[in-house]
């Protein structure tokens, strides 16, 4: 996971920078707080980058099985956030090369209307 949002980081930093990263990965995080409790308080504070430290802690205290869950639907909310704000076509085009590390490629998108 903490991999995953470093490569995140580095690709989106140069175009939102690291400020917009970290606001899009607090908002992730403060919105899954209500199903994965125990990632509620990370969205808290005032710090202009991603803290992966803190992700890393977390997450190392979770089973497999929530780890993934939670991850999954972290990435999930980032993308659909992205998406609402840069446009499906730029958000695939700018974790293309994060995706690339994952065999089933980017989280699928609600098409409902």
């Amino acid at each position: 996971m903490v991999a995953t949002w470093q490569e995140v980081d580095a690709v989106l930093s140069p175009v939102i920078g690291q400020r917009g990263v970290a606001m899009l990965y607090k908002r992730s995080l403060f919105l899954i707080g209500s199903a994965h409790p125990w990632l509620a308080g990370m969205h808290q504070g005032v710090q202009p980058t991603v803290d992966l430290e803190a992700l890393k802690s977390a997450f190392a205290q979770q089973s497999s099985a929530n780890a993934a869950t939670a991850g999954g639907d972290f990435l999930q909310t980032f993308y659909e956030l992205l998406t609402s704000l840069v446009g499906p076509s730029l958000t695939e085009r700018l974790l293309r090369p994060v995706w690339a590390h994952f065999p089933s490629g980017p989280p699928a998108q609600d098409t409902s209307p």
